[in-house]
């Protein structure tokens, strides 16, 4: 991405983490209440992916822009990415329980990611409150806080009253002057993809963070390979745009393929611009599928299983997204392609519908509208809800397996050396060795490597101890073996026996 060369000063981008049960949503939520540019009509309280708020500072005002969640999927694609969306982070410690194990995975994100960052310690309306003793578990964690000895900003702040969040905001605002962040308004934007999801009703549409120029109508934007004409432009609350500036949060709808969370986007004067600068297809068979599966960071293929989730509250939602983080490896996971408060809707059941593959809708402690049911019937559509955490998470455990697709896993049994070569005949070699560790067997796979470098992979025919042939031989065990592989062995030559299976 290109660097600003116009030296205007931008609203701060703001990430809130902190352990799930120490306030993070109240917080988020006091403020977005009282502070945002923008209310929701109807005063409804929807679930977005950023929003902005508004403060006066110095006679003037000031915003700043919230991502929200730590766990939001975006803070975590960006950062895999070497690249930060966020410009500052704030970590939330509760003054009731201190630092906790989430508490320092939290802040080892904030400093993967190299960015400044203030902390919050929350609840201090508690009774059993202690600032005193949550000061004294940062400090043991390596947190030196301002006026304690160290350089880290802190307020003590209770989510719930509202009391210290205004000084919160404040020193929000004044680590982003301390930092300079500048934006050039002249130049064509770019930001990342913070959100992405199928509109049943009008088409694909993404959540973007605009990190530095402008975005107007009659633009296109490129994200990867999708690409956007800027017609259909809101805030996140719905209200339509011509245009938006660096460090906002906008929706915009009309792209021909689902952008992938985290991605960069540029700006260009039209949608021809943009096609010629759109990257060429990836070869043929290592495509993934749209909705369910991405390339992983290695090259290989990471399946995703689309889930639409409904709870009663934000901090329900929260620990549900906790929850979906710790399950899956690096071959699977669960991705959220909708998410709110409230009730599960028919709208809920069409987008489940919408993917390349159909999502499986969550409620946890919610109603099903009877509308919505008959036509997940209808349509076999899996709704699935819950009152109690830790079902909800055995359940989403359970239909990861059972929807992933099956893999080759590889797995190494044993290691040896080999002594002597005896013969060599086309594609089979018989040669003795000893065992270092685990075991060899027969018809197991070998592979062979010569002064540290693999020359190639073989397979055992045949293996013998004291003369009889054997099924296995174990750590410390000499032993000769018939190797099927199109190489010569030769001694000194070393053995990685590994199986493989479908997993």
């Amino acid at each position: 991405m290109t660097k600003p060369s116009t030296h205007t000063e931008r609203p701060p981008i703001v990430v809130v983490m902190g352990h799930v049960d120490h306030g993070k949503s109240t917080l988020l939520d006091f403020i977005r209440k009282s502070n945002t540019v923008e209310k929701e009509a109807g005063g409804i309280t929807q679930h977005v992916a950023a929003y902005e708020v508004e403060r006066e500072k110095d006679g003037g005002k000031k915003r700043i822009t919230f991502i929200d969640t730590p766990g939001h999927a975006a803070f975590q694609a960006i950062r895999a990415r070497g690249a930060n969306v966020a410009d500052i982070a704030i970590l939330v410690v509760a003054a009731d329980d201190g630092v906790k194990p989430q508490t320092l995975e939290a802040l080892a994100s904030i400093k993967g990611a190299d960015i400044p960052y203030v902390v919050a310690i929350n609840k201090i309306d508690k009774p059993n409150s202690s600032v005193e003793r949550t000061q004294a578990s940062l400090m043991q964690e390596g947190v030196y806080l301002e006026k304690l000895g160290g350089d880290v900003p802190w307020a003590a702040i209770s989510a719930k009253t509202g009391q210290g969040v205004e000084e919160l905001l404040d020193l929000v605002l004044l680590v982003a002057e301390m930092h300079e962040m500048k934006g050039d308004p002249a130049a064509p934007a770019e930001g990342y993809v913070i959100e992405a999801h199928r509109d049943p009703k009008r088409g694909l549409a993404a959540t973007l963070i605009v990190t530095n120029g402008t975005l107007k109508s009659g633009m296109a934007v490129l994200a990867g390979r999708s690409i956007s004409p800027v017609r259909i432009m809101e805030t996140t609350s719905g209200a339509s745009l011509r245009e938006a500036s660096f460090s906002t949060p906008v929706q915009l709808v009309g792209f021909d393929e689902l952008p992938d969370v985290g991605t960069t986007f540029c700006a260009y004067k039209n949608k021809r611009g943009a096609e010629e600068a759109r990257p060429p297809l990836p070869p043929a068979g290592s495509t993934a599928g749209a909705a369910a599966q991405t390339s992983g960071e290695e090259g290989g293929e990471h399946f995703f299983m689309p889930l639409i989730v409904r709870a009663d509250a934000s901090g329900s939602l929260e620990a549900i997204e906790h929850e979906m983080a710790r399950l899956g490896d690096e071959h699977s996971s669960l991705r959220i392609v909708l998410s709110g408060i409230g009730t599960i809707s028919e709208n809920d059941v069409k987008t489940a519908l919408a993917g390349s593959v159909q999502a499986v809708v969550i409620g946890f402690n919610v109603k099903v509208d009877p509308v919505a049911e008959e036509y997940a019937r209808q349509h076999s559509v899996r709704i699935e809800t819950f009152d109690i955490i830790y079902k909800l998470t055995e359940r989403l455990e359970e239909l990861l397996h059972e929807t992933r697709p099956k893999r080759v896993v590889e797995e190494v049994v044993g290691r040896a050396k080999v002594l002597k070569q005896f013969s060599s005949r086309k594609d089979t070699h018989v040669v003795g060795g000893s065992v270092a560790e685990g075991y060899l067997a027969r018809g197991a796979h070998v592979r062979v490597t010569r002064r540290g470098a693999i020359i190639g992979t073989g397979k055992i025919k045949n293996i013998q101890s004291h003369k009889a042939d054997v099924e296995r031989v174990e750590t410390g065990s000499e032993f000769g073996a018939q190797i099927s592989c199109p190489f010569e062995i030769a001694q000194g030559d070393s053995f990685e026996c590994f199986t493989t299976a479908m997993k």
